[in-house]
């Protein structure tokens, strides 16, 4: 404690304790939720819920703000998992440091363990959540205005990819966060506002390219900001709605931030490596 080390010898002590990752992961997704009545199906049952109110509200109430869209439930749908999956991994990492401080203070070890561990977490509930993704996007269509059942395309089998993505691109996000929330708490009531903003400006909901004007000058930005960038991912490799084809430069750009992006979020956590544990 108190010395940062080696940033070649810090990554190899993170990825050596990489079983220390994976079983500390399980272990709290196991325990999520345990002391409700519905306990694990609250992982699924939240999501959904959630996702159905989007459905009601941009659906139905406001189905205009998705023009060209021909299957607006199963895009809002898409949309609301995938920016969740982001939202909890981001959040979870806020506080992983501070609710960890007996664990971090009592054992020596990379410090970048413990947030990875709540990705980890996340990334691991996340499973059941894509299948429940997976069997309500082929049901959408049979809601009224949305075009028939869903046809399952070879292109599913490239969501865990898609999902790996993801979970590394927040990843980077809740390494950022994590270094944040250890010095100053009061983050963490700050980032979810900024996050429900994020929702609306990633078109989880809504359709971006429907809805601003060929010569807005923030156009380009919320289009080829990485967050959207995901979205549109999942939404091509469920290949439900022509406009949104699934193409080899929308894999590059995803795999380039969700590196990019990691790499960043890993360096900025270890250069305050020394400072996690103490008052």
């Amino acid at each position: 404690m108190g010395v940062r080390p080696p940033f070649g010898r810090y990554i190899r002590g993170v990825w050596g304790r990489r079983s220390f990752i994976w079983n500390l992961a399980s272990s709290r997704a196991y325990v999520r939720n345990q002391g409700s009545y519905l306990g694990q199906a609250w992982t699924v049952l939240r999501p959904i819920l959630d996702a159905a109110t989007m459905i009601i509200i941009f659906g139905f109430i406001f189905h205009s703000s998705a023009p060209g869209i021909q299957n607006r439930a199963a895009f809002i749908l898409i949309g609301s998992f995938t920016y969740t999956f982001f939202q909890q991994i981001v959040m979870a990492g806020i506080g992983s440091i501070s609710s960890d401080l007996q664990l971090i203070r009592s054992h020596q070890f990379p410090r970048a363990v413990v947030p990875l561990s709540t990705v980890m977490t996340e990334t691991v509930l996340f499973g059941p959540i894509l299948i429940a993704m997976v069997i309500l996007v082929l049901f959408t269509g049979l809601l009224p205005g949305m075009g028939g059942f869903e046809t399952p395309h070879w292109s599913w089998l490239l969501l865990p990819v898609a999902a790996a993505l993801l979970a590394i691109f927040s990843a980077g996000g809740a390494l950022f966060f994590a270094r944040i929330g250890a010095r100053t708490p009061d983050v963490a009531n700050v980032v979810p506002f900024l996050l429900s903003l994020g929702r609306f400006a990633s078109g989880a909901t809504f359709s971006i390219a429907g809805l601003t004007g060929q010569h807005s000058w923030f156009r380009p930005l919320l289009l080829h900001q990485p967050v959207q960038i995901f979205l549109e991912l999942f939404r091509s490799v469920f290949g439900n709605e022509p406009h949104i084809p699934m193409s080899s430069a929308l894999w590059l750009q995803a795999g380039a931030w969700a590196v990019g992006f990691f790499a960043l979020g890993f360096i900025f956590f270890w250069g305050a490596e020394e400072t996690y544990g103490r008052d």
